[in-house]
């Protein structure tokens, strides 16, 4: 399905799709989690987004599970018994991956608005981090030994969605060509 053929409503699913998997995987865990994401992932496949997108989805999963497990390391999250364990070094829940799974399921779309201004959708998201992780707390998702991580943690995110918001932005021009 061409962008101008896509009804916007189906923008607007995935907007909801997305919110509803940040509750489902901070608040139910993996299992309601991975169901949000698969109708995510039907989404995606419905619209023939995949082909355009899995690369996002899979880089930034990867990156989400590479970053929320650089921070369990440095002690600036603790998910407690929700981590991986891999030997003796803890990794990011699986709960976690699936949400950043679901914001490369939603880049093109909630997100889009961002990935046309990545400047502004790095400050935006940067911005919201803190409270996503703290909001996450509050629900004992994790923990958050001090006010100064949830800053580190904002600031990586603007570096990050920075870049992330700027390759979506190059892959969607190349695609428009």
């Amino acid at each position: 399905m061409t962008e101008e053929a896509r009804p916007r409503w189906l923008s607007v699913i995935n907007f909801l799709l997305i919110k509803v998997a940040w509750v489902a995987c901070v608040v139910g865990g993996t299992l309601p989690g991975a169901l949000v994401i698969a109708l995510m992932f039907g989404l995606c496949f419905y619209q023939g987004r995949w082909q355009r997108e899995r690369r996002f989805v899979v880089g930034l999963a990867l990156l989400g599970l590479i970053l929320d497990s650089i921070w369990i390391q440095l002690g600036i999250l603790d998910f407690g018994s929700g981590s991986l364990q891999l030997g003796n070094l803890a990794l990011a829940p699986l709960w976690i991956i699936l949400l950043w799974v679901a914001v490369g399921l939603s880049l093109f779309e909630a997100l889009g608005f961002f990935v046309r201004r990545p400047l502004l959708g790095a400050v935006i998201v940067g911005a919201a981090a803190p409270l996503s992780y703290s909001t996450g707390a509050q629900f004992g998702a994790v923990v958050i030994p001090s006010t100064a991580m949830l800053m580190v943690i904002a600031l990586v995110w603007v570096l990050v969605f920075g870049l992330v918001f700027e390759l979506a932005r190059r892959a969607q021009q190349t695609a428009e060509l």
